[in-house]
């Protein structure tokens, strides 16, 4: 029966993200896979959380603030520290600390019913509907996240991922061992962990992509299918993106992002390329 899937919900709440949290755990706990037994494994250096008690719902594990961009670069390092618990779950998934679950998502939503399945990804709902040169794949061959020109197909979030914990803790192996290679020789790869991920699906056939508009961003109200929503860290009511990342102390105002909104404000014919390529990318 669907209650007997074990999964594991992983999620960093370092710095100032910890801001996200328990917003997160709210909309995850009524929406979030309700049909399933989940298990939060929180990686923080919050002393408020840490001073709380792990249940049958939450482990708290205390995790340094590494810096941008070592915060996400290092990632799949940080999941591995909890490998031997992770293997005794069914499914692992990450979630990005500013996500919110909009409605009910399901067991047929995202888990893999395809037994040649074993990744679940999620297209990044500003960018899915470009040209594969478009895409801003790592294109530094001195990389291990590289990607050339003219090859790849879909271009993946860094904010959403998982799989059948056999797979996905493979993957994350994969990936730190990629990540420390690159570290030996200085390179970092463009978006990082992003960039790592989507060289590791580039031409595989076991992942399940969920559809174009199952997340979306903030802004991107006219995506009303959306059932996850990332919220917009470049807002005041946040301090904005570089006060999140710790790169200054100093919060941005209203009139600031207002400016900052305006101009990057998506115009309609964003939304008709996205329409249009939703129609035809392979659910």
């Amino acid at each position: 029966m669907n209650s007997k899937i074990k999964v594991a919900i992983l999620y960093i709440a370092t710095g100032r993200y910890s801001i996200f949290w328990k917003h997160f755990l709210s909309s995850a706990e009524k929406n979030l896979l309700i049909e399933c037994n989940k298990h939060y494994f929180v990686f923080t250096d919050d002393n408020e959380l840490l001073s709380q008690d792990s249940c049958d719902k939450v482990t708290f594990i205390h995790q340094k603030k590494l810096g941008w961009p070592y915060d996400t670069l290092m990632r799949f390092d940080i999941f591995l520290t909890q490998k031997a618990k992770l293997k005794n779950y069914d499914f692992i998934f990450y979630f990005n600390a500013n996500t919110e679950i909009l409605s009910e998502v399901t067991v047929s939503d995202l888990l893999t019913i395809n037994n040649h399945q074993d990744l679940i990804f999620a297209l990044q709902p500003h960018s899915f509907h470009k040209k594969i040169n478009k895409f801003t794949y790592d294109r530094n061959p001195n990389s291990s996240a590289y990607i050339p020109y003219n090859s790849g197909k879909f271009y993946f979030t860094g904010a959403l991922n998982g799989g059948k914990s056999k797979a996905y803790l493979e993957m994350c192996e994969t990936l730190n061992a990629n990540v420390r290679k690159d570290l030996n020789t200085e390179t970092i790869a463009l978006w990082h962990d992003e960039s790592h991920l989507n060289k590791y699906a580039l031409n595989r056939s076991d992942i399940k992509i969920l559809p174009p508009y199952f997340t979306r961003g903030e802004s991107e109200y006219w995506k009303k299918s959306s059932k996850i929503m990332f919220s917009d860290k470049t807002h005041f009511r946040f301090g904005g993106h570089a006060y999140l990342r710790g790169e200054t102390d100093q919060k941005i105002d209203q009139n600031e992002w207002e400016r900052s909104r305006d101009r990057q404000k998506k115009r309609h014919g964003f939304r008709l390329k996205q329409l249009f390529k939703s129609l035809f990318i392979i659910r």
